[in-house]
C-alpha cells in the first residue's frame, strides 16, 4: 500500500509529533540502560536478502552475549524460512513490504521488543511504525543516513550522503557498531547460518553457477558463463548446475544451450532453503554480487563473486568477502564505479574459479579420509 503523497505526509506527521514532544525516543544512555536490564532487541533488515545475511554476525554476537531469548529478527516474509529454525533467535517477525504490516503490531503487543537495531529498512514507514509497536530505542547502521536522524540513539555514527566517509566500511562491521554502541563487544565477524549446514560435499563434484542479478550492469555475459562451465567440466570433471529465481529461467537456459557439456537447470525450481542445502553439498558457487552469494558464504560453500558496484555502498569494501578464508572465497571487482561487469575478463574469472574448485576438492579429499580434518585444514568459511 503506497499512494502519491503518503511518504511525505507520514514522515511530516511523525516529525511534527517528535518536535512537539509526543514522541521521545531513548537517548544512547537510556538504550544502554535498557540493554543492561532485560529488554529484548529486534534486529531489523527489511530490504534485500543479502542485507539480512549480513546481520548474522550481529545476531550471533547478541545471542551469545545476552542469550537467544532476548534477540529477534524482522525481515521480509520471503526470507523468513532461512531463520525460523535459527537457534540464536528468539523469534522471527516478518513484513510483506513498504506499509504492509498486517498483523505485526498485534505480534509485538504479545511479545514486546523495546530496542531496535536497524541494519536496513524501507523508509519512511518503518521507524514510526515500530514506535507505534512499542519500540523506544533505535540505533542505525553506521555511516548511512535516515529520514529520522534525531530518533537514533547513535546519531553521531550516521553520515549524510556526500560526506567523505558516507557508506564507508564493511556492512558487517557497520552492523556490529550498533552492538558496540550499547557496550557489547563482537564475538564473530563472519557470516553464518550454522543450522543450515548439512556437512561436507558428497562425492559428486557439483559447481553452481548463478548468473542472475538485480540489475543488468551486474549480470555477466551468457557466453562467458558458458565458457566457465565448460572449462570447469573439462579440466576438473565438475557437473555444472545453473540456479536462479523464476525470472532467470530463460537466462539459465541460454547458458546451458551455449555449453558444449551438459548442465542441469534448477533456476526457478528451488526455494531459498533448498538452495542453501544444495550449496552445502557443492564444491563452489559462482555468481555476481547477489543475495545467494552471501547465502553460500553463510553455509560454508566456497565462492567466486563478480562485483560491478555503482558506488561505495555496493562495492567489495561494503559487501565483499569479510574475514572469510581467501583460499575458498575470491572476488573480482570492476576498475571503476559504474563500469559494466562485462569489463571483467573471462581469463581472470576462470583462474579464480579453478583455484577455488581445486582447493575445495583437496579439502574434500582430506575430509573423506579423516571426517574431523575439515576444521583442521581450514573450512571454506
Amino acid at each position: 500500500m503506497n499512494f502519491p503523497g503518503l511518504d511525505p505526509a507520514w514522515a511530516c506527521y511523525h516529525h511534527v509529533a517528535r518536535a512537539a514532544g509526543f514522541i521521545r525516543p531513548w537517548t544512547l544512555p537510556q538504550a544502554q540502560e535498557a540493554m543492561a536490564g532485560s529488554e529484548k532487541i529486534l534486529v531489523v533488515a527489511t530490504t534485500a536478502l543479502g542485507d539480512t545475511l549480513l546481520t548474522t554476525p550481529l545476531i550471533e554476537t547478541l545471542s551469545q552475549r545476552l542469550g537467544r531469548e532476548r534477540v529477534s529478527l524482522l525481515v521480509k516474509a520471503p526470507y523468513a524460512e532461512l531463520y525460523e529454525q535459527d537457534p540464536r533467535l528468539h523469534r522471527v517477525f516478518t513484513v510483506r513490504g513498504k506499509y504492509r504490516w498486517a498483523g505485526l503490531r498485534e505480534r509485538f503487543a504479545a511479545d514486546p521488543h523495546r530496542l531496535a537495531l536497524i541494519a536496513n529498512m524501507t523508509e519512511p514507514d518503518l521507524v514510526p511504525f515500530l514506535w507505534r509497536c512499542g519500540v523506544r530505542g533505535f540505533l542505525r547502521y553506521r555511516t548511512r543516513w535516515t529520514r529520522y536522524p534525531l530518533w537514533m540513539a547513535n546519531g553521531k555514527m550516521l553520515r549524510k550522503p556526500g560526506a567523505h566517509d558516507y557508506a564507508s566500511g564493511h556492512a558487517i562491521e557497520n552492523n556490529l557498531a550498533m552492538a558496540k554502541a550499547l557496550g557489547i563487544e563482537p564475538t564473530t565477524h563472519r557470516l553464518s547460518l550454522h543450522h543450515l549446514r548439512v556437512g561436507t560435499p558428497d562425492g559428486e563434484d557439483l559447481v553452481l553457477i548463478h548468473p542472475g542479478a538485480s540489475r543488468e550492469i551486474k549480470r555477466w555475459s551468457v557466453e562467458n558463463w558458458a565458457r566457465v562451465g565448460d572449462a570447469l567440466a573439462a579440466r576438473h570433471g565438475c557437473r555444472i548446475t545453473l540456479t536462479g529465481d523464476r525470472g532467470e529461467v530463460t537466462l539459465a537456459a541460454a547458458i546451458a544451450a551455449g555449453m558444449k557439456t551438459s548442465a542441469q537447470i534448477l533456476a526457478g525450481k528451488l526455494s531459498l532453503l533448498e538452495l542453501a542445502q544444495l550449496q552445502t553439498r557443492s564444491l563452489a558457487f559462482l555468481s555476481g554480487d547477489t543475495g545467494p552469494y552471501h547465502l553460500a558464504v553463510a553455509v560454508g560453500c566456497p565462492t567466486v563473486t563478480l562485483f560491478a558496484p555503482t558506488d561505495r555502498g555496493s562495492s567489495m569494501e561494503a559487501c565483499g568477502p569479510h574475514q572469510a578464508n581467501a583460499t575458498f572465497h575470491r572476488a573480482i571487482q570492476t576498475t571503476r564505479y559504474g563500469d559494466s561487469i562485462f569489463s571483467i575478463p573471462l581469463e581472470k574469472m576462470l583462474a579464480e574459479a579453478e583455484a577455488v574448485v581445486a582447493a575445495a576438492r583437496q579439502l574434500r579429499s582430506r575430509t573423506e579420509v579423516t571426517p574431523s580434518a575439515g576444521a583442521a585444514a581450514g573450512e571454506p568459511s
